[in-house]
């Protein structure tokens, strides 16, 4: 090619318009009524531009200094710090500083994610491999609308949970969640518990919730209290992470997934 001819092609390139990126709709593949609860939390399109959650938690009645909390929100790892334990996932293994025995609960690797997984309900919710149905139910007098909620097998460590989220038909947003328990025995089952969320709070254009109290749940009727625990210095950032904050230190021991 001579070289008056290559340069010419290369000025006209240079000039060519650019393709215009076309947003994507976050909510194109969810159903309208899941739609507006997320929209109704602040949307997902807002919470998607987050990369960092971190919170402190405190369990009720537990004299123990509370947990802070921290998850890269693109890969999900996470670590939990404690006054005497620490619990991180590393992308792959769940680990317990300085061993397992530190941890008081009954596994680890149930417990990592398991309240932050709660506290971002709706939003965690629209992930991959979800399914959705709309039904409505009257809890304690109150009818509600229903996001039922399942999952493809293979998602996650407890593909067999199924959660009911509690809509307020007038507000969209969520008062309540009925969820099923599968992780030890790997069944599905038809025994919910309930979780009130409550003291919900503006999080840089996001609604989140600064106390959960657990329930007994039966036949539309909550029961007796279960657990109350507590949200505070909650942040969302759009950094990651350093990701050698979910790193297993030396001395530090997995805990594998079990459902015995």
């Amino acid at each position: 090619m001579k070289p008056f001819f290559l340069s010419a092609v290369l000025l006209l390139a240079s000039c060519s318009p650019k393709q215009k990126e076309v947003p994507v709709d976050p909510y194109a593949t969810l159903p309208p009524y899941f739609s507006e609860v997320l929209k109704a939390h602040g949307g997902l399109d807002q919470w998607r531009e987050f990369k960092t959650l971190s919170y402190d938690l405190r369990h009720q009645d537990d004299p123990a200094p509370g947990e802070h909390y921290t998850m890269d929100l693109l890969n999900r790892k996470d670590l939990t710090v404690a006054d005497s334990f620490k619990i991180g996932f590393d992308g792959e293994n769940v680990w317990v500083a300085p061993n397992k025995k530190a941890f008081p609960g009954k596994s680890a690797r149930f417990y990592h994610n398991l309240f932050s997984y709660f506290f971002s309900i709706p939003f965690i919710l629209a992930d991959p491999g979800v399914a959705y149905a709309s039904d409505t139910l009257t809890v304690d007098g109150k009818k509600y609308d229903v996001v039922k909620v399942s999952f493809e097998a293979g998602v996650g460590d407890a593909d067999k949970d199924t959660y009911q989220l509690l809509i307020d038909p007038n507000t969209k947003q969520m008062e309540k969640l009925l969820y099923t328990v599968t992780y030890f025995s790997g069944e599905g089952s038809g025994n919910f518990n309930a979780l009130a969320y409550e003291g919900w709070e503006d999080v840089n254009g996001v609604r989140l919730p600064t106390r959960l109290t657990g329930y007994t749940y039966l036949d539309g009727h909550l029961g007796g209290k279960r657990y109350e625990v507590a949200f505070s210095n909650i942040r969302l950032g759009t950094k990651s992470p350093a990701q050698g904050l979910f790193e297993m230190p030396t001395q530090a021991e997995i805990d594998s997934l079990k459902k015995d």
